[in-house]
């Protein structure tokens, strides 16, 4: 009894995290939205964290007659990552790929939104509908992790009473359905909406990279665009080698800023620099960066496509593969602007006689 009471509440928490959303979703405003695209992505996360750890358990329970299907390296996996937790209850619970693919791609703006702590005003109302309604059909298709099961024989349930539930007993199968069709009611976007929002986004951040690289390339060299994504791409996805390969140089300034430059001859400093720097840029000469300034072009190219694509998924998918794209473009290109922004305003502070 103990446990169909913790087993009601934890679905309780989940659905009332759905509501919260809704009504962020509903209210609107930019805060809003992002909130509730972080916290759907944490509620998506706890319904598969605990359809997972009932798979272990009918694992450990089964492993002494039968192979096990999760033996410890793959559960550490599956532990860290939402796409082996999705990927796992995919199968289990046979998701329609449309639900797998959402979640999958919604995580990963989750992750933009939280961690860059920024996305584009014109997409998040979108973002935030379309993850309402993925993490809705998640919860219809698994129960919230409840499935094949009910409880009863108690009072009717208060909660649930604005769903028409409520009334014992409570099959959690049944119950998950019909609170996932409201709470969907009135919050999935028209296709064209989302298609509009979508090339809106890509639009506007295609023109903000363009901005930034006018001003800092004038002359549009291709080339020259190329070389500064490509080093700035190499420092954001190898930043171990600066440390690994100057060590010896490192150990060598560290010696001067001790008072102790006496020690060190310029014959020596001079070698320990060059050699740094020559082990640092055949590195750099032999890297395959991800993008380049012909991309945009690409992405452009893309977005006719994009705005004549007949269902979500082709919509949302389109929309990701361009995402990546941008994603990989834009911190390469704000980082050469703000740097070289940055030495304008030492020179200028120079030649001020500061």
């Amino acid at each position: 009894m103990l446990q169909d009471v913790d087993e009601l509440d934890q679905f309780r928490i989940t659905v009332q995290h759905l509501e919260s959303c809704r009504d962020l979703i509903l209210e609107g405003g930019e805060a809003r939205y992002r909130a509730s695209l972080i916290l759907l992505d944490h509620v998506s996360e706890v319904i598969l964290y605990r359809i997972i750890n009932e798979e272990y358990e009918q694992d450990d329970m089964l492993r002494k007659v039968i192979p096990e299907k999760y033996p410890p390296k793959l559960r550490n996996q599956i532990k860290h990552s939402f796409p082996s937790k999705l990927e796992v209850v995919t199968k289990t619970h046979k998701l329609p790929v449309i639900v797998s693919k959402t979640l999958t791609i919604l995580h990963n703006y989750r992750n933009a939104t939280y961690h860059r702590d920024k996305h584009n005003p014109i997409v998040l109302p979108v973002l935030a509908r379309i993850a309402l309604v993925a993490t809705a059909d998640l919860l219809s298709r698994t129960a919230a992790g409840f499935g094949n099961r009910g409880v009863g024989g108690g009072d009717s349930v208060e909660w649930l009473q604005p769903y028409g539930l409520g009334d014992s007993p409570i099959w959690f199968e049944t119950v998950a359905r019909t609170i996932a069709d409201e709470l969907k009611r009135g919050v999935r976007p028209r296709l064209a909406t989302v298609k509009d929002a979508f090339a809106a986004d890509v639009q506007t951040r295609i023109e903000a990279i363009r901005s930034m690289l006018g001003e800092l390339f004038p002359s549009g060299c291709p080339k020259e665009i190329d070389r500064m994504l490509k080093r700035y791409e190499f420092r954001r996805q190898r930043p171990e080698l600066e440390s690994t390969l100057s060590q010896r140089f490192r150990a060598l300034n560290y010696k001067i800023a001790a008072g102790h430059g006496d020690e060190v001859t310029r014959e020596e400093y001079e070698a320990a620099e060059t050699e740094f720097q020559t082990a640092y840029e055949k590195q750099f000469e032999i890297f395959k960066p991800s993008c380049r300034y012909t991309d945009l072009d690409t992405i452009d190219d893309q977005l006719t496509p994009l705005r004549n694509e007949k269902n979500f998924r082709a919509a949302l998918g389109r929309y990701s593969r361009l995402d990546e794209l941008l994603t990989s473009l834009e911190p390469s290109t704000y980082r050469c602007y703000v740097e070289m922004e940055w030495v304008a305003e030492m020179q200028a502070d120079i030649a001020r006689g500061k």
